[in-house]
C-alpha cells in the first residue's frame, strides 16, 4: 500500500502554539487511514481522529504535534488550519457556515483539499471558492527533490494585496440588495458577546452566501444585469446573427462537447458513461434558460430548464450548483454525471463571460463557439474582463484571484487552468503545506 508523507511548515508570523490542524473526510464511508509520527525515528505512530465526527471541541492537533510528519494511506477530504481559537463542532459532519448565526463565524480558519488512495489520478489543491483567509502553498517532493508547486500567493504578490483587492470588490456592495454588507469578516458584521474571535477572519466568496433573502445578504453582483442583457439582445423576437452569428431569437449559446464519463472504470451505459452532447441554450422573456438537444445516453430530445431565480442565487451561477428540471421532471441539483457536466458548461460560461461574448479568438467570436471550445481554445489569460467589457457580466471575485493565486477561484477553474497538483505515488512521496506570511 502506498503512503504519502505530509509535512507542515510555518512561514507566517503566527506562533506555532497558535496554529491548529484538523482533518475532515469527504465521505463517511471511505477509508480514513492517517497517522502522525511521534518520535525522531518514526517508530511510533498514532492514528489521527477525524475533526468533526462528534459534537464538541473537535479533534484538533497542535502544530507542534505534527511537526515530524503525517502519513496518509487513504484520505479524501480537507485539512483545516485554524489561527487562535479553533472552531467547535456543532453536530456530526459539521463544517462552519458563512452565516452570522454560526457561532464560529468570526474565527480565522482556512483549508486545502486532497485525495490520496495510492492512485495515479490522486491530486491536491488550494481553494478560495468559499472564502479567503490564510495564504498557503503546496509543494510536492520525490526523495526530497521538488516536483511541483501550487502557489497560494503568486510571485511578487503579498497577503496585503490579496486582502485589499478582494475587499475592494464589496466595500461598496454592488448586488443592489437591501442590507448587503461588504464581504470582509468581521468588517461591518455585528458580533455578539457570545461569538468569539476578533480582527481579520475571512473574505467571503460570492458562492458561499445564503440564498437571496437570507442573512448575510450577498454584496457581489448577482448576474441579473447579465441575464437581462441576454433577454434584451438575444431573447425571443430578436434578430438571429445581428451581433453574433447563430445567436438571437432566444438562442444565447451552444452547449456541446464530449463527456469522458465517471471513474476509473467508466460505465458503458447510463448518465455516467462517456457520451457526446449538443444542446441549444435559449432564454425566455423572464430570464429562464432552457437547453434543448441531444445527449448520447438519452434516446430522444433532452430538455433542461434553469429558472432565473436559481441562477441568481449564490449557489447558482457563482456556486455552479443551480437547480434544474430534466425533461419536465422534479427540480434537482447537478450530480457527477453527464447532466452535471452540461450544467458546468453553462454556468462556467456565465462565470468567465463567454456567453454572448463578441471577443474574437482565432478569428471567431467566443459567443458563437461551442462550449467545449471555450475550455480548449481560450487562453487562461483571456477570460473575464477580456471577454466582457461590463464588470457585471463575469465573476469579478474569480478574476481578481486568478492573477494573485493558483487556488481555485470558482468551481470550474480546473477546466481552464492547472489548479491541482499531482499526488501520483510513482512521482510523489511527500506533500508540504506551508503557511505563508499573513501580515496585513
Amino acid at each position: 500500500m502506498f503512503t504519502l508523507t505530509i509535512k507542515f511548515k510555518n512561514k507566517s508570523t503566527v506562533p506555532d502554539s497558535n496554529v491548529s490542524i484538523g482533518f475532515v473526510s469527504g465521505s463517511t464511508t471511505s477509508a480514513f487511514n492517517v497517522s502522525y509520527l511521534t518520535d525522531k525515528n518514526a517508530l511510533i505512530k498514532t492514528a489521527i481522529k477525524p475533526l468533526n465526527t462528534i459534537k464538541g471541541n473537535g479533534n484538533w492537533y497542535q502544530f507542534d504535534q505534527l511537526k515530524k510528519g503525517v502519513e496518509i494511506q487513504n484520505f479524501s477530504g480537507r485539512i483545516y488550519i485554524s489561527y487562535g481559537e479553533t472552531w467547535t463542532v456543532l453536530d456530526s459532519g459539521y463544517e462552519p457556515a458563512q452565516n452570522i448565526t454560526d457561532p464560529n463565524f468570526f474565527l480565522r480558519y482556512d483549508k486545502m483539499e486532497l485525495t490520496f488512495n495510492g492512485d495515479p489520478a490522486d491530486v491536491a489543491d488550494l481553494t478560495s471558492i468559499d472564502y479567503w483567509s490564510i495564504p498557503m502553498q503546496l509543494d510536492t517532493y520525490l526523495t526530497e527533490n521538488l516536483v511541483q508547486t501550487d502557489h497560494g500567493l503568486k510571485t511578487g504578490i503579498t497577503t496585503k494585496k490579496v486582502y485589499t483587492d478582494l475587499n475592494n470588490l464589496t466595500t461598496t456592495p454592488s448586488s443592489g440588495l437591501t442590507n448587503a454588507l461588504p464581504a470582509l469578516v468581521p468588517g461591518k458584521f455585528s458580533q455578539s458577546k457570545k461569538q468569539p474571535g476578533s480582527g481579520f477572519a475571512r473574505i467571503i466568496g460570492p458562492s458561499s452566501y445564503p440564498p437571496v433573502g437570507a442573512v448575510p445578504v450577498i454584496p457581489y453582483n448577482i448576474f441579473e444585469d447579465y441575464i437581462n442583457f441576454l433577454v434584451q439582445n438575444f431573447g425571443p423576437n430578436t434578430v438571429v446573427g445581428k451581433t453574433i452569428p447563430t445567436l438571437g431569437n432566444g438562442t444565447i449559446a451552444t452547449i456541446a462537447g464530449q463527456f469522458s464519463g465517471v471513474g476509473p472504470d467508466v460505465p458503458s451505459t447510463g448518465p455516467q458513461s462517456a457520451q457526446a452532447y449538443n444542446l441549444a441554450a435559449t432564454i425566455d422573456n423572464s430570464g429562464n434558460i432552457t437547453l434543448t438537444g441531444t445527449v448520447g445516453s438519452y434516446n430522444g430530445t433532452t430538455t433542461i430548464v434553469y429558472k432565473k431565480s436559481d441562477l441568481m442565487n449564490p449557489s447558482g451561477i457563482y456556486g455552479a450548483n443551480a437547480s434544474f428540471s430534466l425533461n419536465e421532471g422534479a427540480s434537482q441539483k447537478p450530480a457527477n454525471d453527464i447532466y452535471g457536466w452540461i450544467t458546468g458548461d453553462l454556468l462556467a460560461g456565465f462565470n468567465i463571460g463567454a456567453i454572448a461574448s463578441i471577443t474574437k479568438i482565432k478569428g471567431k467570436k467566443v459567443g458563437e463557439m461551442e462550449s467545449s471550445t471555450w475550455f480548449n481554445e481560450i487562453p487562461n489569460t483571456s477570460l473575464f474582463s477580456n471577454l466582457q467589457s461590463n464588470k457585471a457580466f463575469y465573476n469579478q471575485y474569480a478574476e481578481t484571484l486568478q492573477s494573485l493565486s493558483d487556488a481555485y477561484n470558482f468551481a470550474y477553474s480546473d477546466r481552464f487552468a492547472a489548479v491541482q497538483i499531482s499526488l501520483n505515488p510513482a512521482t510523489v512521496d511527500t506533500l508540504q503545506i506551508s503557511l505563508l506570511n499573513e501580515a496585513l
